[in-house]
């Protein structure tokens, strides 16, 4: 049966994983190419994930035009020729470049001059400026708060080991939070926000599903014709060949760190659906004058509404596309290019 893309409504969920967020830009650029008119109903984010959600819900200008100047131009390292800062310098061998954002990223983030001076008394190699000017550049926090989009971040509180997700429909989102979500030890460092202290959501979560099911099944719950759909961007993939090098080791490291689990979570949430089905069913043929109708409980639960559709889009990037750390321009391009293959491949449009 086909949908009116009007009662369509999207929640969509951003991973944590450094540079691979080009590849989460990829994917968005995709939907937003396929679904003409898209504007999705609410975007979670954990760390550069996060760091889109905020452009894209906050976006002074075109959100996708937004993300382009992030992805393109902020957050890409490319070395320049002295004295022509406009131009790319030449015949620079791969690996030197993969490997120069170790001495900072213009758009995110600098060496820590502390560290320098002071290393026993620094809690960070990097500082996080770099990022906080490029969100202000990029968006508009009256938008991001105000704009239509619901905008979700977690951080890790760090004294009490909680995530904890800063809403904009429950109170102003700030930028300090979103840099919070990003803040992961021992390279960056923890970013106060209300008083509380965070290091990166990825540490506690790196999937902010719990956030992004909680609005869809609220979402406009009178309404009959609504269908409910969550996209999940899945940038580590589950299954990989042995490493057979230290950066293999490392590169393996960090997507069993932070993988998903998201079969797992596919299973829950059918299971969820389920008896959320069921609960309807009940309520149904459910006696008017039954007192189970006052229970606070059943109260609760009738609250919720089923989800339609859960879609995964799956990461396939090739190994020399892996490396989280790595914001050199032929590598941010191939996620680009690949989140959008990707994307358009395993179905975004309207009616996929």
């Amino acid at each position: 049966m086909s949908i009116d893309p009007v009662n369509i409504r999207t929640a969509i969920v951003l991973q944590g994983g450094g540079a691979l967020g080009a590849y989460e830009f990829g994917v968005l650029k995709a939907i937003y190419d396929q679904r003409p008119g898209f504007k999705p109903a609410a975007v979670a984010g954990i760390s550069i994930g996060a760091v889109t959600a905020a452009v894209l819900g906050g976006a002074r200008g075109e959100p996708i035009a937004a993300l382009e100047t992030l992805w393109r131009d902020k957050l890409t390292v490319s070395p320049k020729v002295p004295g022509f800062p406009g131009m790319p310098f030449p015949f620079m061998p791969r690996e030197v470049e993969q490997s120069l954002a170790v001495f900072g990223n213009p758009g995110m983030y600098g060496l820590n001059p502390q560290l320098l001076m002071a290393p026993w008394a620094s809690t960070s190699i990097y500082e996080t400026g770099p990022l906080r000017q490029t969100l202000a550049e990029l968006a508009d926090l009256d938008k991001l708060n105000h704009g239509g989009i619901r905008v979700i971040v977690g951080a890790m509180d760090i004294e009490t080991a909680l995530i904890k997700y800063f809403d904009n429909a429950r109170h102003n989102l700030t930028f300090e939070a979103v840099v919070a979500s990003g803040s992961l030890p021992p390279s960056f460092p923890m970013t106060e926000v209300g008083g509380q202290w965070y290091w990166d959501g990825g540490l506690f979560t790196n999937t902010p599903l719990s956030p992004a099911i909680n609005f869809l099944e609220s979402c406009e719950p009178d309404n009959p014709d609504i269908h409910r759909e969550l996209i999940v961007v899945d940038l580590f993939p589950m299954k990989a060949p042995l490493p057979r090098s230290l950066p293999d080791v490392v590169n393996r490291m960090t997507q069993l760190q932070y993988t998903s689990r998201i079969k797992l979570d596919k299973e829950l949430f059918n299971k969820i659906n389920k008896i959320i089905r069921l609960i309807e069913r009940v309520d149904a043929e459910l006696p008017t004058k039954s007192t189970l109708r006052s229970d606070p409980d059943y109260k609760d639960m009738l609250k919720h509404r089923r989800i339609d559709s859960f879609k995964v889009i799956d990461a396939e990037l090739d190994h020399d596309l892996a490396n989280a750390s790595d914001f050199s321009r032929s590598s941010i391009e191939g996620r680009i290019e690949t989140g959008y293959d990707d994307a358009k491949r395993q179905g975004v449009s309207w009616h996929s």
